[in-house]
């Protein structure tokens, strides 16, 4: 039987869950699956799929303006557009990435009697108020087959939180291409020349959005508490907050050198600079960033709120001791990155120890290659 794996997400914005459904699809092809994608406008990652591909193009959400009188209106007529495209291209799995799009999804596959497979994409209990009212509702476990989690945490959560029995959970990961993402001694070299690095200079490292979220004013506040001449903190990204954080450099006290990059559109030759990659996003967890950096050979340090984010961040380590986690202050954190970096042996112990975590656990091949096969575990229901 020839399979057609159909996934649904809001849009193809450039986040995190868009990504992992661009790079899973491309693969999913080059395995002979048939594979199309349903989302909204903006379509940002569209130039990133491969030929045969096929994007139906789909309103979903009400976007911005969250209104709920504008949700209920679209919703008859997605499901209606669903149903039809579901049958007449044949879709055999349906797969769910974000909530705000997943219930008319959901609706149309159980109409065509069609398997689906929904991702937790978000940490940290419910997010939205959208999310906690669908999820209350139970309403998941009438039309979801199965569960997808990238982290054992994110497990945790979905059977907390949504109730959902643990055979109905499969464990994955986002994944990450480690060899393009990969330690290289001469371009190290030549990324800390073509940064101006001075020999024996330390380098942290933040790769974010200037977003509040993002917290990149943490680092900043970390770097200059450290007052160390011989360390440097490199910014790659650009963001609302891009004013804000680059008044806040002037601002600060401290001998610790700060340099924005802005965007890369290739950040290889940053991470192969790095040291350590800082990690400060509210809500932490195992994201995009943050396996490139270990699958380029370079420790992370992890900064957490509460106890939640500190058990995300041990959960990021598969509970080992892989990098740095240390409370989101300035103190805390620049004294956990100090005694990182003056320790060079355990640093570079640190640098071989995560690139074989990341082989073992989240090297994209053999995790989209399980993906594949499981898709293949589920079938339509017939007559």
């Amino acid at each position: 039987m020839n399979s057609h794996i159909c996934h649904v997400i809001t849009t193809l914005g450039a986040g995190g869950a868009e990504q992992y459904v661009v790079q899973l699809s491309n693969h999913l092809l080059t395995q002979g699956h048939r594979v199309s994608i349903v989302a909204g406008e903006p379509q940002l990652l569209r130039e990133r799929l491969s030929a045969g591909i096929h994007i139906e193009t789909l309103r979903l959400h009400p976007g911005a303006t969250r209104s709920l009188v504008t949700y209920l209106r679209i919703l008859l007529p997605a499901i209606r557009r669903l149903v039809a495209y579901f049958r007449s291209e044949g879709v055999t799995v349906v797969h769910t990435h974000l909530a705000a799009s997943a219930l008319p999804a959901w609706i149309a596959a159980k109409i065509c009697r069609i398997p689906v497979i929904h991702s937790r994409m978000y940490t940290k209990a419910i997010p939205s108020s959208y999310e906690r009212i669908l999820f209350a509702s139970r309403l998941h476990l009438l039309f979801v087959n199965y569960f997808l989690a990238f982290t054992r945490y994110m497990e945790g959560e979905i059977r907390q939180y949504w109730r959902v029995p643990a055979e109905r959970i499969v464990l994955s990961s986002i994944g990450v291409d480690t060899e393009r993402f990969a330690p290289n001694a001469l371009e190290r070299e030549i990324g800390r020349r073509n940064f101006g690095i001075a020999d024996g200079e330390r380098v942290m490292l933040v790769v974010a959005r200037f977003h509040p979220e993002k917290n990149v004013e943490l680092a900043i506040r970390a770097a200059r508490a450290m007052d160390d001449p011989g360390a440097v903190l490199l910014i790659v990204g650009d963001g609302p907050q891009r004013a804000f954080l680059e008044a806040l450099v002037r601002d600060l006290l401290g001998r610790t050198p700060i340099r924005f990059l802005g965007l890369l559109q290739d950040p290889r030759p940053a991470y192969a600079a790095a040291d350590v990659l800082v990690q400060t996003t509210r809500g932490p967890n195992l994201g995009t960033v943050v396996l490139e950096a270990m699958a380029s050979g370079v420790p992370v340090a992890i900064a957490w709120r509460d106890e939640e984010e500190r058990k995300m961040a041990e959960d990021t380590f598969d509970g080992l001791n892989l990098g740095v986690i240390a409370r989101a202050t300035p103190k805390s954190l620049a004294s956990a990155m100090k005694a990182l970096l003056d320790d060079r042996n355990r640093l570079q112990a640190l640098r071989q120890e995560v690139r074989n975590f990341v082989e073992r656990r989240h090297a994209r091949q053999p995790v989209y290659q399980a993906m594949a096969d499981f898709y293949m575990t589920l079938r339509p229901c017939v007559e």
